[in-house]
């Protein structure tokens, strides 16, 4: 899971994020986790039919075979004479995924980055990711979501002090100008959730307001992956409780979220840390069995 986790040093590098993300709307008291089905695929449309569809359920299947599919296909889509700056945006979305997804299993700490050095497959997504977003902009995407890919694949680079000072100022843009277009977007929400969650316990680290950030990018329709944040939120609050319930909402959510999971398994069993350890391979077969 720590393969958002890079975001936060945005916050450790600056100060910026906790204190520059405008509220657009009152915070609210926590509530408790509202359940929901996984999202079904429409039968009448499959998702190998829609690029968007398709990518969100790679995603969701926690698979990089199924992300190298996607990403082949869109690579085609994008390639083609008539090629929608849309595409090129979206191409760039499942390099980031698949980069996520190659860090899957490993465990979130506070303040900490996600690497000392970047591994050679996930530079080599990161590279191809801001290729693809940068010939969207080329062709006139002005999304959102063009810039909400283009601050994470920068946030992914983050692997120390020097790096978040050189990435922080165009990842905080990029983040700026995302919220401008779509500030209810939540994956956008979890980004800044992130930022207030894993900061440094002295540099804005705040539970309590990323618990309420992640809190609203899961009524928005955000995926499992705010539930867990949001389970975070509530361990480090001192929360087990809430924490079990919100990691039962992911799970519920999306079964093959390995990391959930085990996660839900040690806390309810009480495990120390249940967050901050990487998954290990005895875990995760024991989840993928149940």
């Amino acid at each position: 899971m720590r393969r958002l986790a890079a975001v936060l040093f945005t916050a450790l590098a600056a100060g910026v994020g906790y204190t520059a993300w405008p509220r657009t709307t009152p915070e609210s008291t926590p509530t408790a986790p509202a359940r929901r089905p996984p999202r079904e695929v429409d039968s009448e449309q499959p998702a190998s039919n829609d690029p968007r569809r398709g990518l969100d359920a790679a995603r969701a299947a926690c698979s990089l075979q199924a992300l190298d599919e996607v990403i082949a296909r869109l690579q085609t889509l994008a390639g083609a004479a008539d090629a929608s700056s849309s595409e090129w945006t979206l191409l760039g979305e499942a390099f980031l995924e698949r980069a996520q997804q190659r860090t899957l299993l490993r465990g979130m700490t506070v303040g900490q980055p996600l690497f000392s050095e970047l591994p050679p497959l996930l530079a080599k997504d990161l590279d191809a990711g801001a290729a693809a977003v940068a010939e969207a902009r080329r062709r006139g995407d002005d999304s959102a979501a063009s810039y909400r890919v283009e601050a994470a694949l920068l946030s992914q680079r983050i692997t120390g002090m020097l790096s978040a000072l050189r990435y922080r100022g165009d990842i905080e843009r990029a983040l700026t100008a995302a919220a401008e277009r779509d500030p209810e977007d939540p994956k956008l929400l979890v980004a800044r959730g992130l930022q207030k969650l894993l900061a440094p316990r002295l540099l804005g680290h705040d539970p309590q307001a990323a618990r309420e950030t992640f809190e609203r990018a899961h009524r928005n329709g955000g995926d499992e992956r705010a539930a867990v944040f949001a389970a975070m939120a509530c361990w480090l609050l001192e929360q087990p409780d809430e924490a079990k319930q919100w990691l039962e909402v992911a799970v519920d959510q999306n079964p093959a979220n390995v990391y959930a999971q085990v996660v839900l398994a040690r806390v309810r069993a009480a495990s120390p840390d249940p967050f901050g350890r990487d998954v290990s391979e005895a875990e995760a077969s024991a989840a993928v069995g149940r």
